[in-house]
């Protein structure tokens, strides 16, 4: 019988927590954010990912140069190795192959360069994207905004939609402040 009433305490005393934890978050103002919504969709994160193209054009464009170079060498090999001596052959596969070496390499080093510029352009963005939440947070009047690891929201509660309209906001002044 002492097991019972005691489990009926328990059960009344979590009854008890869980009605002043329901008024307490009906007087907190609490939202969410997609984050990674707001770092893909942000017209900052176009912009990012625009002037990293361009900045990796003349790379890319020396790249495929280097590639289709390499193609050329290899179909007048095959065209051409039927008629050339052993000496010929092996020295045309072995440019080849040090071209194709080459070219791995440049493409290696291009690669780990738009990484690094891709991650501090990344980090860029995350600040800013903070910086949004906090002043749109600010603004409305949110006690806590949440992100990263929830497994679910209503959309009532989502403020994706704000922020990114935020941002939107910061990145046509700064176009205007830009313009001649």
């Amino acid at each position: 019988m002492r097991s019972h009433s005691l489990r009926l305490v328990g059960l009344v005393a979590l009854a008890a927590m869980f009605s002043v934890s329901t008024a307490i978050a009906d007087e907190v103002k609490v939202r969410v954010v997609n984050v990674a919504k707001l770092l893909d969709q942000a017209p900052q994160a176009k912009d990012a990912s625009g002037a990293l193209e361009r900045e990796f054009a003349p790379q890319q464009r020396e790249l495929n140069k280097m590639n289709d170079e390499i193609e050329k060498l290899a179909k007048d090999y095959e065209k051409n190795k039927s008629v050339m001596s052993e000496a010929q052959r092996e020295a045309k596969e072995r440019d080849i192959v040090m071209k194709k070496r080459d070219l791995q390499r440049r493409r290696n080093d291009v690669q780990e360069l738009l990484n690094i510029r891709r991650n501090e352009e990344l980090s860029k963005l995350q600040d800013l994207v903070n910086v949004a939440i906090k002043t749109v947070g600010e603004k409305e009047g949110y006690d806590l905004i949440l992100y990263d690891g929830i497994a679910y929201t209503r959309d009532t509660i989502d403020i994706t939609a704000t922020v990114l309209n935020y941002l939107a906001g910061e990145a046509d002044k700064r176009k205007n402040l830009n313009k001649p």
